[in-house]
C-alpha cells in the first residue's frame, strides 16, 4: 500500500475514533467502547505503517498484531450491534401487539 492510501486510512480511522469517543463520553454506553477500541487499534496500526516503523514480534510486525486485535474488537462490536437491533425489533413487535 502506498503512503497516500495509508495516510487516508489514518485520517478516516482517526475521524471515526473522535466521533465514537465523543458518543462514548456523552452517552456513557458500553456499546461504544468496542468501537473506540477498534478505531484506536486501526489508527495505531496504520500510523505505524505510515511511519514505516513496526517492531517485529513473533514473526509479525506490530502493525499486523494491532490489525488482528482490531478484527477481534470489530467482531465484538458487530455482535453488540446485532444484539441491539434484535432487541429493538423485538420491543417494536411487542408494542404493536
Amino acid at each position: 500500500m502506498g503512503n497516500l492510501f495509508n495516510a487516508a486510512l489514518v485520517a478516516i480511522f482517526a475521524v471515526h475514533l473522535v466521533a465514537f469517543s465523543t458518543l462514548l463520553v456523552r452517552r456513557r454506553q458500553a456499546y461504544y467502547l468496542a468501537l473506540v477500541l477498534t478505531f484506536s487499534l486501526l489508527t495505531a496500526a496504520f500510523s505505524l505503517r505510515l511511519a514505516g516503523w513496526s517492531p517485529v514480534w513473533g514473526g509479525l510486525g506490530l502493525d499486523q498484531w494491532l490489525r488482528y486485535a482490531a478484527w477481534a474488537s470489530a467482531a465484538v462490536s458487530v455482535s453488540w450491534t446485532v444484539g441491539r437491533i434484535v432487541r429493538r425489533v423485538q420491543a417494536g413487535r411487542q408494542n404493536c401487539s
